[in-house]
């Protein structure tokens, strides 16, 4: 299996693929980096722009692998996956639907060696689950994240919004800020409300959103939020045996000193 890392991940976090590589080994599944790849391209700027440029960008990314190809970003998966469709080419995967359906959440609990009982709000993304049709997803409001942090220790908090977009995708966020902002002030408010220790998302580009939206949203508009967002995979490396540091959390823009703590304590399985 390749994998995909797309422009987020490598620009920006890059401790989602070294969580990433570190879940799949100790899981004893072979993935390899896709060489060559460029940007997917991102679905909601390129494909309104030239629906033809944006499938023939795609199709060459997936020219490069025989084998199928995993990502850890919703508008990769959503890129790749029509593509692939279009062409009859190679199954793209994205790894929170891999690990659910493939590895299952047995097997990922028989894999954890520190629960993390923590809160978190879990955000799936808008191109992750729709349109549900061609994703392959049973419902618009799915639950399969919500069952993978709770395969590793963690409560999965029910909150008003939860399948509301988080305002950073198509080009919202570099073309309209402000209503970027808006969007996210609405999450922030309901996900504040939770009382939740972290905001669990899939995609480098929502965790981006809720990373730097908030320091914004801070800086402009005085609001207090101070939840750090983290991607699932960052989050059950540390449960499978990574270091925190490891897995790129601290050096997101906004973190906590009492999740790090939580996260390094977590409860240790015999």
């Amino acid at each position: 299996m390749k994998f995909f890392p797309g422009c987020m991940i490598h620009n920006r976090y890059p401790g989602i693929e070294a969580s990433l590589y570190y879940v799949f080994d100790k899981l004893g599944i072979k993935i390899s980096p896709l060489e060559g790849s460029s940007c997917c391209p991102a679905p909601g700027v390129v494909k309104s722009i030239s629906e033809e440029l944006w499938i023939e960008l795609a199709s060459r990314n997936l020219s490069l692998s025989d084998e199928d190809i995993l990502t850890a970003c919703n508008g990769c998966f959503t890129t790749l996956l029509e593509a692939s469709s279009k062409i009859n080419g190679v199954d793209v995967r994205h790894v929170a639907e891999f690990l659910y359906r493939e590895v299952g959440i047995e097997e990922i609990k028989k894999r954890v060696v520190k629960k993390l009982p923590i809160r978190v709000a879990v955000h799936y993304g808008c191109h992750f689950f729709r349109p549900s049709k061609s994703k392959g997803m049973d419902s618009e409001k799915p639950i399969m994240l919500d069952e993978l942090v709770e395969a590793i220790g963690a409560e999965s908090v029910s909150y008003r919004h939860k399948f509301v977009c988080c305002g950073g995708g198509g080009g919202v966020r570099a073309a309209a800020t402000e209503v970027a902002n808006d969007i996210l002030n609405l999450k922030m408010d309901a996900i504040s409300a939770a009382e939740v220790d972290a905001i669990v998302v899939i995609c480098p580009l929502c965790l981006h959103q809720f990373d730097v939206g908030q320091i914004e949203l801070r800086e402009q508009r005085g609001e207090d939020y101070d939840v750090p967002a983290i991607h699932y995979i960052q989050l059950l490396a540390i449960a499978m045996g990574m270091d925190v540091d490891k897995s790129g959390l601290v050096h997101h823009n906004v973190v906590t000193a009492e999740l790090v703590e939580k996260l390094i304590q977590g409860e240790i399985m015999e």
